[in-house]
């Protein structure tokens, strides 16, 4: 199984809920962003002055932009120095072993965010806030790169927040230098990667896309904020828009062409609190998954009658593992937790991962590796279990209310080719009452077996909390 940070330090996950850790797990990437919004309510003492700091990063590039004669001025390129934002060690929402940073903001993505910045100024529009809420309109910026903006304005708090914790909870530290000032920050026992801790109470959770054929998911946070906007903005944003759906340039031009709306935009924003996620009830289930499958697995062990895994019998090893994961789903009641309490269907990153964590958890019992590659070749998957070099496989999970004949035909081939995989399975949860979509896959993968093409293996589990009486098989 993976691990969380509190069992990297060695302490309880009560202790670092104590403290107001988020805590994260080894090597795989969080979907939580710093909202700058929830700076404004922390509680975290050291975090009591971070949103004035932001504040005043951003009204010091307004002021810069509010003095710009063209965009070749000294005025214009100090603003643009200050929307660059390099990627920072030691700092992941996701800790990894390895040491991690965000991406950063470089400099092609600052010039934009300039000259839209420059644009919303001329619209008479000079409150700081619009930075949060420049994701809007903006392209290639969006919740996760204002989260690593906010990072970096706030680092030196986070930092005193981490050494303050480390030194409350006894953990292992190193010496860091920063800017000149020497602080102990914590450290896994026999590394030398410091570690910045991120208070939950500012995260909110960040939508995901793994591939191409999840694109609209990429989009999904837009669309969401979108929507808030709608809520707040009320007629007035109806009468602008007059449709649903508009991309980010459609809405750019409405705003800075309708700056009223945009000002409207900002102080109904600023007058209405940031909701923090429910990390209690993890209705997104990016944490869940984890206390899931230890409990399962140790429910239900699974006995996979194999001294060795080779390439003759790797096959049917996982196919037994998936096997187990269809009954676990189907008759052990774990299919309800595809589901959040309000009965939404959680998304498909949480399946991947709960899959994972109990393939993971039954092949450590027997020796067989399993590593989860999301971004191997060009075409993501999400899982490859391995047994030396020719003894390999992988396995992507799909739910059927996305796009299944997307991912089968496009995605598994090249990773495939990619990494000179031995098999493949789509392992396919079943989430809709519809069939058209699946009986439209079979039909491909058997014309393709017709042609003499060589195709990953399909299996189904019905993922849904009451299956009908013609359960996919």
């Amino acid at each position: 199984m993976p691990k969380k940070i509190n069992e990297m330090f060695g302490v309880s996950e009560e202790a670092l809920k104590n403290e107001g850790v988020f805590n994260g797990f080894i090597d795989i990437d969080s979907k939580f962003h710093v909202d700058p919004h929830l700076l404004q309510a922390t509680k975290i003492s050291e975090l009591k002055d971070s949103y004035q700091r932001f504040q005043e990063h951003f009204a010091q590039i307004i002021h810069l932009l509010q003095v710009t004669k063209n965009s070749e001025d000294r005025f214009f390129r100090a603003a643009h120095q200050k929307l660059i934002f390099p990627e920072l060690p030691f700092v992941s929402l996701g800790y990894s072993s390895e040491g991690s940073s965000g991406r950063g903001i470089g400099s092609g993505i600052a010039m934009n965010l300039t000259k839209t910045a420059w644009e919303i100024i001329q619209a008479g529009i000079t409150d700081p806030v619009i930075f949060e809420l420049v994701g809007l309109i903006e392209e290639n910026i969006g919740a996760d790169r204002i989260s690593d903006m906010t990072i970096y304005i706030i680092f030196s708090d986070l930092l005193v927040y981490s050494e303050r914790v480390a030194k409350n909870l006894n953990l292992n530290t190193v010496p860091v230098d920063v800017s000149g000032q020497e602080l102990c920050l914590p450290a896994v026992l026999g590394s030398n990667n410091p570690t910045v801790f991120i208070p939950y109470e500012i995260l909110n959770d960040l939508p995901v896309a793994n591939g191409a054929c999840d694109i609209d998911r990429v989009c999904a946070y837009n669309e969401e904020l979108r929507n808030r906007v709608n809520d707040i903005i009320g007629d007035s944003w109806q009468n602008a828009t007059k449709r649903k759906k508009i991309t980010k340039r459609e809405l750019k031009n409405i705003l800075l062409n309708n700056p009223d709306v945009l000002r409207d935009l900002v102080e109904q924003y600023k007058k209405n609190p940031a909701e923090k996620y429910d990390f209690e009830n993890d209705p997104s289930g990016q944490l869940i998954w984890y206390s899931l499958a230890k409990e399962y697995v140790n429910l239900f062990p699974l006995l996979l009658d194999v001294d060795k895994v080779t390439p003759e019998n790797i096959l049917q090893v996982v196919i037994k593992i998936c096997n187990n994961f269809k009954v676990l789903v189907e008759d052990n009641g774990l299919a309800v937790h595809f589901w959040s309490d309000s009965k939404n269907l959680r998304n498909e990153r949480f399946a991947q991962l709960l899959f994972y964590g109990i393939a993971d958890a039954y092949c450590n019992a027997h020796n067989l590796d399993l590593n989860r590659e999301p971004n191997a070749g060009r075409g993501p998957v999400d899982f490859k279990i391995s047994n030396g070099y020719k003894a390999r496989i992988n396995v992507e999970v799909k739910y059927t209310s996305n796009n299944i004949r997307a991912g089968y035909e496009k995605q598994l081939p090249i990773y495939n080719a990619a990494e000179r995989t031995e098999y493949s399975i789509f392992l396919i949860i079943k989430t809709t009452d519809s069939t058209r979509a699946l009986d439209e896959l079979l039909k491909f993968r058997q014309s393709e077996i017709s042609s003499g093409r060589r195709v990953p293996e399909i299996f189904i589990v019905d993922g849904r909390i009451n299956p009908s009486a013609s359960k996919a098989k």
